[in-house]
């Protein structure tokens, strides 16, 4: 049985054209027309109107607000995903961009110096040489510019004597040298390490420039003993005193408490070596502190960085633009519809269907949709029930479902069309049938030996046109039409 939301509950007249063997014969003067059952399908469908529509409209919304300074579309455009439809000015974000960058490099500026701090916290010895003495011991507090230990270099060794100015001027760094020691009378090798740039005065009202010399200890050299030098020919105006090269002091460069101290007095010591760690907990928590401060701010950075993307909007999808609302040099606010995009290829139906009749519709049933061209033409499509709707719209005191129907051919088919819809809800084939019409009250009207027979019968599915007889009738009967 057909039903439609308009006229409520009735019968369909949409014959399915199969040929029945029909008679007419008189009965008291008047005509009687009679068919035969036949065998075919009956059908229940459900009845409508629907219109045409897109099935997934893209509604393009903004997720910022600002100016619209460039807008490339207008309606109607075919557009390709990810083309360019609108730019939203981006200053103010460029504002927040730029203050977040200076705050993440103080940030790090912040940090980089804790860390040195820190670092500080590690004390090194910044030449070789062999410890003298050792002034703190472990647990012992120090503080910034303690000393620590005493550091010597007795294998290198100086001296520095004055040579006539003459003999100095063609000297070079570099060059050998011979040290004496007068109270040894012993030599060794050494080279000249700086020549002085002016002459100095010396005792006897006399001047030479001073010539410093460097040479590795023999072994028996101390720092304080005399010597004199020679330079190729030319010999030094007096002695002098043999120097350590490395005579230093180790100094504590941050505050804190002594944790390893793995010095004493005769070590040696090499360029570079940690000789003292301290601990300090607020310099490494300021470096803790920093760090998560560097972080914070690198992410504040990266999020608003990634809101660039926001303020240029692109085509979610291939389509058509329905409607454009705003324009360049128009506001755009966050969350409210700039335009429409639709997908040709995704047209389909939708179908308001009462409520009396939702329940007996489901995805996958069959559907006919029809219209009438400007010829008078009509033309169908087949389709199938590919949604239902779970919340109605009521009007009027009556709630309609909004069933949406795939389409298998979109030939001629535009959005907006007006379209008739018969959802076929039941089928079954190969029914003893007979028209609708002649069955009523569950009885049929038969002609036998002339004259009209009331027969109870038993019917089953009816629609189309047709019901089905389940008992009561045979093919050869005659059944009167009313």
């Amino acid at each position: 049985m057909a039903h439609n939301k308009k006229s409520g509950r009735r019968v369909l007249a949409c014959l399915m054209g199969l040929a029945l063997l029909a008679g007419c014969s008189q009965e008291n003067g008047g005509e009687t027309t009679t068919v035969f059952p036949d065998v075919g399908p009956v059908e229940n469908t459900v009845e409508d109107t629907g219109t045409v529509t897109y099935r997934d409209n893209y509604t393009i919304v903004p997720q910022v607000g600002g100016t619209v300074v460039s807008c490339a579309i207008a309606e109607g455009d075919a557009v390709t995903a990810g083309q360019e439809l609108y730019v939203i000015d981006a200053g103010e974000l460029e504002d927040q961009i730029e203050q977040a960058r200076l705050s993440l490099d103080s940030a790090q500026a912040t940090l980089s110096q804790a860390q040195a701090a820190c670092e500080d916290l590690s004390v090194v010895s910044y030449a070789s040489g062999t410890v003298t003495a050792v002034l703190v011991h472990v647990g012992d507090f120090v503080s910034s510019g303690t000393p620590v230990a005493q550091v010597v270099d007795d294998q290198n060794l100086t001296l520095t004597v004055p040579f006539f100015s003459q003999d100095a001027a063609g000297f070079a760094v570099g060059d050998s040298a011979v040290i004496s020691f007068p109270s040894r009378g012993e030599t060794v090798d050494g080279t000249v390490k700086r020549v002085y740039d002016t002459p100095s005065a010396l005792s006897g009202g006399r001047s030479g420039v001073y010539v410093e010399l460097a040479f590795r200890n023999p072994g028996t050299v101390l720092s304080g003993d005399a010597a004199s030098a020679s330079v190729g020919a030319a010999a030094c105006m007096d002695t002098g005193s043999v120097s350590y090269a490395t005579e230093q002091s180790i100094y504590a460069a941050q505050s804190g408490q002594v944790m390893t101290l793995p010095l004493e007095a005769g070590s040696a010591v090499t360029a570079g070596q940690t000789v003292m760690t301290i601990k300090n907990d607020s310099l490494t928590n300021a470096v803790t502190n920093a760090a998560l401060s560097v972080e914070s701010a690198r992410t504040s950075l990266e999020q608003l960085e990634a809101k660039r993307s926001d303020y240029t909007i692109l085509a979610p999808a291939d389509g058509i633009i329905l409607t454009r609302s705003v324009k360049a040099g128009d506001l755009a606010a966050a969350g409210s519809p700039m335009a429409v995009l639709a997908q040709p290829e995704e047209l389909c139906v939708h179908a308001q269907i009462n409520e009396q009749y939702i329940e007996r519709i489901w995805p996958g049933q069959q559907a006919q949709i029809s219209f009438t061209d400007d010829t008078g033409q009509a033309r169908s499509y087949t389709g199938t029930v590919a949604r239902i709707d779970d919340t109605g719209i009521t009007s009027g005191g009556v709630t309609d479902y909004t069933v949406e129907l795939s389409l298998d051919d979109l030939t001629g088919l535009r959005d907006g069309m007006n379209v008739s819809v018969a959802i076929t809800t039941e089928r079954k084939e190969d029914c003893l049938r007979v028209p609708s019409r002649a069955v009523s009250g569950g009885t049929v009207q038969v002609l036998r030996d002339g004259k009209a027979v009331e027969v109870p019968v038993e019917t089953g599915l009816s629609g189309g046109g047709y019901t089905e007889i389940l008992q009561g009738l045979t093919a050869e009967d005659a059944v009167i039409l009313p």
